[in-house]
């Protein structure tokens, strides 16, 4: 059975093509403060906000860190995200397993912080086109394997199919020693701010040229057949 799922996000990134809005997609990950294999989705802090975006047909970065590790310094984080949301105000949000951890995460966050209403975050959230880019690349992989296999990001942008382009590849920052990642990050986050910031970006960055290059690329050789 065929679900569409692929095509219904053809359909979205179509229509926001169209009218001009490609810079409403926007990519986000969020690191956070995960010291034990079961500290996910517990109400953890966050770290840092990822977001990248297509601007007169680059990539734009933005990074929002945690300055200080307490109610009031996530508060801040979240209200510089809020600012960004509202003046963005996003169509399509995008992520590698956005719907399994970013969201959900944030959605925790709006509840923990009820004042005010983040009205910029509660709409993005709410309101938007959700594409998880860890679905369309496991299908785009299902052609090198024997099927569709949920893969991490760290493998993905080391995979054969996407090695022409011109990815971050910051998964090393953290893979490159022993240990569990989140202590790991959390420790980049404390005494390394530059690699940090490298490595967060990296994630980002990547998953947008991903989305362009499973999305956008398809679109603009349709269309150029078509004239």
């Amino acid at each position: 059975m065929n679900y569409h799922h692929g095509d219904l996000a053809n359909v979205v990134i179509e229509w926001v093509a169209e009218t001009g809005n490609l810079e409403r997609v926007l990519a986000i990950d969020l690191e956070t403060k995960v010291l034990e294999e079961n500290g996910f989705l517990t109400g953890e802090t966050i770290l840092c906000v990822s977001l990248a975006w297509f601007h007169d047909g680059k990539v734009c970065n933005k990074l929002i860190i945690l300055e200080e590790e307490n109610p009031e310094g996530e508060a801040k984080l979240l209200a510089q995200l809020n600012d960004f949301l509202l003046e963005v105000r996003p169509l399509v949000l995008v992520g590698f397993n956005l719907c399994g951890y970013d969201v959900p995460l944030l959605n925790l966050k709006l509840r923990e912080y009820p004042n005010p209403i983040y009205w910029g975050i509660k709409d993005t959230i709410e309101r938007s086109f959700h594409l998880d880019m860890k679905h369309p690349i496991r299908f785009e992989l299902a052609k090198y394997t024997n099927g569709p296999k949920m893969c991490s990001l760290e493998k993905v942008v080391e995979h054969p199919r996407f090695k022409h382009l011109s990815l971050m590849r910051t998964k090393n920052l953290v893979t490159q020693t022993a240990g569990s990642k989140g202590p790991k990050i959390y420790n980049m986050w404390k005494n390394d701010r530059k690699n940090f910031a490298t490595y967060a970006t990296g994630d980002v960055n990547d998953v947008l040229l991903l989305f362009e290059e499973l999305f956008l690329k398809p679109l603009l050789h349709t269309h150029v057949t078509k004239n």
